[in-house]
């Protein structure tokens, strides 16, 4: 108990894709449900958009439930021992707390889940690097030295711009340069190392232009844009550079070309080194290699790991947990949706980075193969490497094929979906459309959507309350949230809740259900977060023009369809 009392005093209260705020136990009882897990409620009833879960109960009364749905959380960890979730935790039938691989499945004491970003001597990954950086550093001795001016390819050696052979791989250059480079900070800090000695190289031209003509005295900003010839053979090194040093004049406050040159140009290789070695020891190892010690490229290598599930950012798990599986009516807490789940862990994710896609790939094939009917994967991407890309494909496939539903959120960045790619996606193989996968994002209990949620009428399948949602925190205590992560964790409550009293239905049923019995918001106006030219923006929108449902995720809705189809 010492030892998780102590992981809990490591916890921020910022944690992963969910903020949080504390809220003591005694002043829960003096707010109503629709202030605190308002999900519950309806709007008819307590002037709240969430799902009707207390009306969807009314209807299913007298009913009996069939099966115990698993649900599996990949992401964070999560606290096992809370007061309100002890019921609602799956433990592995054929595992012991021995030591020992009890079910021969290669994971010992995998008891309630596993932990991908462990080691067999207890030690687990804190934070994750960026999927950019990673890539950076796998592709970086093949083509980060690369620079091209003018359809022709360059490399700096000893110093010295040199023209040398185009790469042999062109496509896999171009995944470089256009992927890779502008989703890692790595990228970018050495290309600007490079581009150090370019800016040394033309700058050094100009002044002997300048010298050329205006002898014998310190060349002025007026003298030095006499130096750009808008007539000459394009050099779009030569504009890059030209550029910078014109930034230069404003950035330094001064009208001599000779501050700049000194101040500038004549440190720019090694402010570049610099800033490259500080940003590579700070964001180039993550202490996978010497914690886990598998090889992330090789989805074969596939027994690594360790059972602990309390950790540092173990908050966001356990949150989703409570929103999933709290104890209803016990006076604890949230209620969650469906207390008689089971819910398996499966951690991926550190408190800061963006989880492997090998893990990812691992925990959803472990979660199918030990019962999950419904899987909640972390927040989604725009890069995905090729070949791992293949690896998340066929295993949500493989959870197709087995009936699980799928679900994974949105990020908070205003993003259209339909102009930009994040995977994983229904599409993301480029042949037949993934009928098991949802993705989300959050409302409020107004019924409106996040402010800064990404959407598409296509891609975002439909909104559910992710918004100051109280649930169970770490440590036997309760908190306020909001994240996609917690809209995310009320969908999968309501897919468990459909699953335990019609346990026939698909994850892709299910997911046909949850769409077609949405709270409608159709028609409604609203106000919402965009991106423009890479500029944060506001425009108004109509709420079916935000994703393909045109609404909320309705319980009450969902088991009433979900009845006459099973009749």
């Amino acid at each position: 108990m010492m030892k998780k009392y102590f992981l809990l005093l490591l916890v921020c209260i910022g944690i992963g894709n969910v903020n949080a705020q504390l809220i003591k136990q005694d002043e829960q009882a003096q707010k109503k449900q629709a202030d605190l897990d308002w999900y519950n409620c309806a709007f008819d009833q307590d002037g709240v958009y969430g799902v009707e879960v207390n009306k969807a109960y009314e209807f299913l009364k007298e009913k009996k439930i069939k099966k115990r749905p698993v649900v599996a959380l990949i992401g964070s960890g999560i606290d096992v021992e809370h007061e309100d979730l002890k019921q609602a935790i799956w433990f592995n039938p054929k595992e012991k707390a021995d030591g020992k691989d009890n079910d021969k499945n290669g994971f010992t004491d995998d008891i309630n889940g596993w932990n991908f970003l462990g080691g067999k001597d207890g030690q687990v990954m804190e934070s994750l690097m960026q999927e950019g950086d990673r890539e950076f550093l796998r592709l970086k001795d093949k083509y980060a030295d690369y620079m091209t001016s003018n359809g022709e390819f360059f490399k700096i050696i000893d110093g010295k711009r040199t023209k040398v052979p185009a790469p042999e791989n062109l496509a896999e250059y171009s995944y470089y340069k256009n992927k890779v480079v502008p989703e890692s900070k790595l990228a970018g800090t050495y290309g600007g190392w490079r581009i150090g000695y370019v800016i040394e190289e033309y700058a050094q031209k100009f002044k002997e232009q300048m010298d050329a003509k205006f002898p014998g005295h310190n060349h002025t900003l007026e003298e030095f844009q006499t130096c750009y010839d808008p007539k000459a053979p394009q050099d779009s090194l030569s504009d890059v550079v030209f550029t910078l040093i014109a930034y230069g004049f404003s950035l330094y406050k001064t009208e001599d070309f000779d501050v700049i040159y000194k101040n500038f140009v004549q440190t720019s290789v090694q402010r570049g080194r610099e800033s490259y070695e500080k940003a590579l020891q700070a964001l180039g190892n993550d202490g996978r290699k010497e914690i886990v010690g598998d090889n992330y490229m090789d989805i074969k290598d596939n027994k690594y790991g360790n059972n602990v599930l309390l950790t540092s950012e173990a908050a966001t798990g356990t949150m989703q947990a409570g929103i999933i599986g709290g104890k209803r009516d016990n006076g604890l807490g949230g209620n969650g949706i469906m207390d008689e789940a089971e819910i398996m862990c499966l951690r991926v994710s550190g408190g800061a980075g963006e989880p492997y896609l090998k893990d990812m790939a691992l925990a959803i094939r472990y979660a199918v193969d030990h019962g999950a009917d419904v899987i909640v994967l972390p927040q989604q991407n725009t890069l995905y490497p090729e070949d791992q890309k293949v690896w998340m494909n066929e295993a949500i496939r493989y959870a197709e094929s087995k009936g699980s539903l799928v679900i994974v959120p949105v990020w908070e960045l205003a993003y259209d979906l339909s102009k930009v790619e994040f995977f994983p996606n229904r599409w993301m193989d480029g042949s037949k459309e993934l009928t098991n996968l949802m993705v989300i994002a959050s409302s409020d209990k107004n019924g409106n959507p996040s402010m800064n949620s990404n959407y598409g009428a296509k891609e975002l399948d439909l909104f559910a309350p992710g918004m100051d949602i109280y649930a169970a925190y770490m440590g036997d205590t309760y908190k306020t949230g909001t994240g996609a992560g917690l809209a995310s964790a009320t969908v999968a409550g309501v897919a468990a809740l459909v699953k335990a009293y019609y346990p026939n239905l698909t994850g892709a049923q299910i997911r046909e259900i949850l769409l077609e019995t949405v709270t409608s918001r159709g028609g409604v106006e609203i106000e919402k977060g965009i991106v423009v030219n890479g500029k944060r923006a506001q425009d108004l929108f109509l709420f079916d023009d935000l994703c393909l449902s045109g609404g909320i995720v309705n319980a009450y809705q969902a088991v009433v369809a979900a009845d006459k189809r099973s009749k």
